[in-house]
């Protein structure tokens, strides 16, 4: 199109805007606004046909959105002809009409170009009109969801029903607005564990067609990844889901939107091995997925997907497991796996050096979990240009983070975290519960160790974990805007996006307690944790006062959010607190039924079988009730069908001991990590973090380990502690996390009085031993016995002789003597 006339087609009166002024979308105007929409008059989108497919996808996604808050949708359109003040989207170098109005001086993109995923909004003058221009084609779709999320749409407008607020007109106001490059390359999710919640709401949903989760399910996820600012997935890959490449509807899906797929641990070069492995034309089991004994077929299995492949935008995972998430067979031991994983990485490459030009150039991964991480720490060597992903320990602690060497690949490194987990020692499949701060800590500690390239969050069923995908893919998108120091400030911030400013202050508070309460046992864990009575009884008060604060509140919220609250908070919190309930009222029910005290125990059986049934019905309503029935089977409050979500026994008149006996009650003093007398300066305060509302730890990290000989050089942190005649248990309570890497330990050194007690370690092995305790109380501990003769108070100094170490409490206990 010539020159004169686009002028003709866009040109409207030219304003004066401050420089460099940022675009921001208002429901009012001023003199120097861009009407978008009011009662007069819609704007319109306009997209080349030359550009990527995900662009015009986004611009429609943008179109709906604008019809959603004001009432009227604009048109989008491959045309420049007959259009007013519109909004052109498209990338640099793809799109005739951003490549016109760059060589025509309209738009400066030189900020923009070479880089990855970065988006410029640009208000020209003369042309009137606004412009979203992507250095790639999902650098152009952030930008245009950038605009929705100027005027009010959450990233879940339709996975949790946040209605946006309406609004009569839309105007922008601005010059210019750049983004940088997002701080994680690779920025997405996995689908898993999926049985109970996706599975049957899509199969007898969206996806009824498939009986299965398939290409509406994946649009509605891929849609709400572009909103997230994320570009990656893991499909859904249990045995009851059809793999996502076995159905082929699923794959234009894909390309519509411009998503990367990949593939988990064990599920390598794209294939889901527990559907296609098994299912024809390969019939296979995990007996027979054996590299040492069927290689061939195995090697065959693997080309037919890369071949398949090579026109999407994919990222292969190499090495070998189970068929599931077992261990790999055929290798009985570590130098076995060792040799047969380089046989198989080799395999590999050459295959994927059939395929494509330089495989150096193709994405790939290896993912060193379970036994495999045990190979790889006895030397395997896996190529340089391939991404090491690293992982946690199914419970948000990362293992094991990459030393220098690792670092400086160029492949980079990459980390496989959780919300959501089946499996030892016991599942979280229910309610998401980890907090944006320990997120935080633990994803910006992997981002300072160069875990930089990719970010994939297992999110279950992706329902229950809405608000922390979501701080993720905030914090993989800028890894500054929420540094430890600050991520407390993310439930306000969240709040206000999601709900309003109006209710941002009572939502951030219930949200802060909630995760509170969740790191000392999550709602799926309390069963197994061994609290003290007067533990019990505090949850329980915490959790009602929170409860009220939830039934206060939502009378307030407007109608048309009422679903997403019922979602997004008051399910949670009260599924949470009638679980605690449940479980610590019949759990004291039987202890005072031995103890002979009737009405309580009696009074206590009664109020866990309401707490039980209260769930029952809470869970019903989700399913059911809200959004019109919209999210029925999405729920499922007792996943796998476990024992900890069945009623548990509790007294009867039947088991009331006659003999009344007296209840011991030890004394316990609880100092907050916070409340500490002195500390070494590059100790910081970490709300959020821990089992007592805020920990303390030094950061950024100090990259040293100490000598038990250079104490007095280590960071410290000193407290004073009431003690009691005879023996005081102190603990010294620290995250359940691990070692930076394998040249740490994670150790504290005690000091009481200034005379040295001893250094302990808090080094544990994911998945053994220890570990399994304390990854279900949130807390690992240092603790020491002291003597004292009379009623005092002593100075406890805690010297953090390893970066890593995370302190939550201190807890004094004296027993109560008989």
């Amino acid at each position: 199109m010539k020159k004169k006339t686009i002028i003709a087609l866009l040109a409207l009166v030219p304003t004066c805007m401050n420089a460099q002024q940022s675009i921001s979308i208002s429901e009012r105007p001023t003199a120097e606004s861009m009407t978008l929409v009011n009662d007069m008059f819609k704007t319109t989108i306009a997209v080349a046909d030359n550009d990527a497919e995900v662009v015009r996808t986004v611009a429609n996604c943008l179109a709906n959105d604008m019809e959603l808050v004001s009432g009227k949708r604009p048109d989008v359109t491959n045309s420049l002809a007959q259009t007013t003040l519109p909004i052109i989207a498209g990338t640099v170098g793809q799109s005739a009409f951003i490549d016109q109005l760059v060589s025509e001086g309209k738009i400066d993109v030189t900020d923009i170009c070479g880089k990855w995923e970065v988006f410029t909004i640009q208000m020209t003058k003369n042309p009137r009109a606004l412009v979203v221009a992507g250095s790639t084609p999902r650098g152009t779709a952030y930008g245009l969801f950038e605009l929705s999320r100027q005027m009010g749409v959450s990233p879940y407008v339709w996975w949790a029903d946040v209605a946006p607020a309406k609004k009569e007109a839309l105007y922008v106001n601005g010059e210019k607005t750049t983004s940088k490059e997002p701080s994680v390359k690779y920025r997405g999710i996995f689908i898993n564990d999926e049985d109970f919640a996706l599975f049957p709401w899509a199969s007898k949903g969206i996806d009824k067609k498939y009986n299965n989760i398939g290409p509406n399910t994946y649009a509605r996820v891929m849609e709400l990844l572009l909103r997230l600012r994320a570009n990656t997935l893991w499909p859904a890959m249990h045995l009851c889901s059809e793999a996502f490449w076995a159905n082929k509807d699923n794959l234009p899906v894909a390309r519509k939107y411009d998503i990367m797929l990949g593939s988990s641990h064990c599920e390598q070069m794209l294939r889901d091995n527990e559907w296609e492995w098994r299912h024809a034309p390969w019939n296979g089991n995990n007996e027979d997925w054996n590299y040492v004994t069927n290689k061939a077929k195995i090697q065959q299995y693997w080309e037919e997907r890369v071949a398949e492949s090579v026109d999407y935008d994919g990222m292969y995972t190499l090495g070998m497991r189970g068929v599931h998430d077992w261990g790999i067979s055929g290798y009985p031991s570590t130098e076995d796996k060792v040799r047969g994983l380089t046989d198989i990485i080799g395999y590999q490459r050459e295959l994927l050096g059939k395929y494509f030009d330089d495989v150096t150039k193709v994405p790939q991964l290896f993912i060193p979990y379970k036994e495999v991480l045990d190979a790889y720490n006895a030397g395997l060597q896996v190529p340089e240009d391939v991404t090491l992903c690293w992982v946690d320990d199914n419970h948000g602690y990362i293992r094991q983070l990459p030393k220098p060497a690792e670092q400086a690949r160029s492949g980079g490194n990459g980390v496989y975290y959780h919300v959501s987990y089946w499996g030892t020692p016991a599942d979280y499949l229910w309610i998401a519960s980890h907090s944006p701060s320990l997120m935080s800590y633990e994803l910006s500690r992997a981002y300072d160790q160069g875990i930089r390239t990719l970010w994939v969050i297992n999110v279950g069923d992706i329902k229950p974990a809405e608000m922390e995908l979501e701080f993720c893919m905030d914090l993989a998108w800028d890894i500054n805007q929420w540094t430890p120091e600050k991520a407390i400030g993310y439930n306000r911030a969240w709040a206000e996006r999601t709900f309003g400013a109006a209710y941002a202050d009572q939502i951030a508070a219930i949200k802060k307690e909630y995760y509170h309460l969740a790191a000392g046992g999550k709602p799926e864990h309390v069963h197994m944790i061994k609290y003290t009575y007067d533990d019990m009884e505090q949850r329980i008060s915490s959790y009602a006062a929170l409860t009220q604060q939830v039934d206060a509140l939502k009378p307030q919220i407007p109608t048309e959010l009422q679903d997403a609250f019922f979602q997004l908070i008051e399910y949670p919190v009260k599924g949470a607190y009638q679980m605690n309930v449940k479980t610590f009222r019949a759990a004291q029910s039987l202890e005072l039924a031995k103890l002979g005290q009737k009405e309580l125990a009696l009074k206590y059986a009664n109020e866990a079988q309401t707490a039980y049934n209260t769930i029952l019905a809470l869970t019903d309503k989700y399913n059911n009730d809200i959004a019109g029935g919209k999210w029925k089977g999405m729920m499922n409050c007792k996943p796998r069908n476990q024992k900890q979500f069945d009623m548990p026994a509790t007294a009867t008149t039947a088991n009331i001991s006659k003999t009344k006996a007296v209840r011991k009650k030890d004394e316990v003093v609880i100092i907050p990590a916070n409340h500490y007398t002195a500390a070494s300066p590059t100790v910081k305060t970490l709300e959020g973090v821990g089992i007592n509302q805020a920990s303390v730890t030094v950061w950024p990290l100090d990259m040293k380990a100490y000598e038990d000989t250079q104490i007095a050089e280590a960071p410290y942190v000193d407290y004073e502690i009431p003690v009691k005649v005879g023996r005081n248990t102190i603990e010294v309570r620290c995250l359940s996390n691990f070692p930076i890497n394998t040249d740490y330990d994670l150790r504290v050194a005690l000091s009481i009085e200034g005379a040295w007690t001893n250094t302990q370690s808090l080094r544990t092995t994911a998945m053994k031993g220890k570990w399994h305790t304390t990854v279900a109380q949130g807390y690992n501990d240092a603790t020491i016995d002291y003597e004292s003769q009379e009623e005092k108070t002593i100075k406890l100094r805690i010297s953090l002789m390893d970066p890593g170490v995370v302190i939550s409490e201190i807890r004094n206990t004296v027993a109560t003597k008989d």
